[in-house]
């Protein structure tokens, strides 16, 4: 086939994304099981969809032009999915297989996304707006899924398989959620509490908790009002500062420069995830406020004791209790374990969660 002009270019152009589109149809299902991820494998079988999708665009595109597949094969793809392919097949580490999947994946991701940016603008010059239209609705979900793939692997796949790690998900209990509404503190009530920088900055207000099984709070869950990326974000309990018991504010030594590179926080995203996904979300926290403190350590070795960040200070009460009775069986019979009892309570008192370290007598 000769190119002798813009429309010889377009329908190449149109050719090889049509065969890319269909070698990565049958590639998606053999990445998808070779994930290990949960996360991963949603992202691999949602691109599968997409993909389908995106060939039955090309086919109304190619029938308005009334013109007929070459039926040539994408040799750049074909070399794409087999050097990915060899990758993957070398990657013995579960971790570092995921990784190998991302980074093979959007290797794809980026080569179809220069693709179908060229075959829209030339759709464009030669004045083809419908297609031009559904080419940029296929480059719009192909960079939505390269992204979707770049934040699973800062979710602490690169992370672990940099340490050579594999995460065990019953290593260590999960963190649930409190709202504020539902934390009760001997000497600190959370309503309408602001928190901002030490530069004045007015960061959000205090929305909930990520508690441990004991009830010990661990992060504080702050609403941005806006100014954040996806609203919410964690912030460890030790990292923030009363300076006056009356003040309605606590104060952290963090500005909104350090917060770009803080994960968003969705209540039910985490608690979906799986132990290892938490801990590889906690772990980007960590990240974000100490770059160093999170390079010594993998995401599964993280001890919250070891860190001054997760240390909760004095003023949040030593009698602090949160949610409620039902709440906290419903939890721990969803960990297969007993609820604590206190044998001193009263009928109708709540019981309240021992401190970390100590026993109930």
């Amino acid at each position: 086939m000769t190119l002798a002009t813009l429309q010889d270019l377009y329908r190449a152009e149109l050719d090889d994304l049509y065969d890319a589109e269909q070698q990565i149809v049958a590639a998606l299902p053999k990445l998808s099981a070779a994930a290990a991820s949960s996360d991963l494998k949603a992202a691999f079988d949602k691109h599968l969809e997409r993909s389908r999708i995106h060939i039955e665009r090309l086919d109304v595109i190619f029938k308005k032009l009334g013109a007929t597949r070459s039926g040539v094969r994408s040799a750049a793809m074909e070399t794409l999915i087999r050097e990915g392919d060899t990758r993957i097949q070398l990657a013995t580490d579960p971790d570092t297989r995921d990784a190998a999947l991302i980074a093979a994946a959007q290797h794809v991701e980026h080569y179809e996304m220069a693709g179908y940016g060229c075959a829209r603008t030339y759709a464009r010059q030669l004045n083809d707006e419908h297609a031009a239209d559904l080419l940029q609705q296929t480059l719009d979900e192909e960079g939505s899924a390269d992204h979707e793939l770049t934040h699973i692997a800062e979710m602490g796949i690169n992370q672990a398989a940099r340490q050579g790690q594999t995460l065990d998900s019953q290593e260590s209990s999960r963190l649930r959620y409190v709202d504020a509404d539902d934390f009760e503190g001997e000497t600190f009530d959370p309503s309408d509490i602001h928190v901002r920088s030490r530069k004045g900055e007015d960061l959000g207000h205090i929305d909930g908790f990520l508690v441990d099984e004991t009830g010990r709070p661990v992060y504080f869950v702050v609403d941005s009002g806006g100014w954040f990326l996806g609203r919410h974000y964690l912030l460890p309990v030790g990292t923030a500062k009363r300076e006056s018991a009356g003040e309605r504010a606590l104060v952290v030594d963090i500005d909104k420069h350090t917060f770009k590179r803080y994960p968003e926080f969705h209540k039910q995203g985490f608690m979906a995830m799986s132990n290892d996904e938490a801990r590889r979300y906690e772990w980007r926290v960590l990240e974000a406020i100490d770059p160093n403190a999170a390079r010594q350590r993998p995401a599964a070795a993280i001890v919250y004791e070891e860190y001054e960040y997760y240390r909760a200070p004095a003023w949040l009460g030593a009698g602090t209790t949160t949610g409620t009775d039902r709440d906290r069986g419903r939890t721990s019979a969803a960990r297969g374990t007993q609820p604590a009892t206190d044998t001193r309570r009263e009928e109708g008192e709540r019981p309240r969660p021992r401190k970390p370290g100590s026993d109930v007598r």
